[in-house]
């Protein structure tokens, strides 16, 4: 049914829950894990720092991806989160994408609306052509 499912993190509280459905789905049906960490330059932080952060969280995501036999190929691009979604959706070409429904900056929320959705994860369910899964 599925042979490569996208998954999505910034390494947030979502993000990580996004991972593991994603492994659980790929484990399930032998699919593989295309891993897709986006350096957003409209945040106040330098290209190095975007890098290892990302590169933390894919390291992350292979780690756990290992710990099932699912292969992770990893993907780090610079771009815009939301304007270029659905170029990056079309390139890596999944069958079925996972999201978190929020990202890092509602990790430290003390009471999140759970009837909303963020920025990314609303755009993605706009310009997917594929079936997409937000993870609360």
């Amino acid at each position: 049914m599925f042979k490569n499912i996208l998954v999505a993190s910034d390494g947030s509280k979502c993000g990580d829950k996004a991972v593991d459905l994603a492994i659980d789905l790929a484990s399930k049906y032998g699919a593989k894990i295309s891993a897709l960490y986006v350096m957003d330059f409209s945040l106040a932080f330098s290209y190095d720092d975007l890098d290892d952060a990302g590169g933390a969280v894919l390291d992350d995501i292979t780690a756990k991806g290992k710990e099932k036999d699912v292969v992770v190929v990893e993907h780090i691009i610079t771009a815009d989160p939301i304007n270029d979604m659905e170029t990056m959706i079309r390139k890596i070409n999944p069958d079925i994408a996972v999201f978190g429904a929020f990202g890092k900056s509602m990790d430290n929320e003390e009471k999140i609306d759970y009837s909303k959705i963020g920025s990314v994860a609303e755009n993605a369910l706009k310009v997917s052509k594929v079936p997409v899964i937000l993870v609360k």
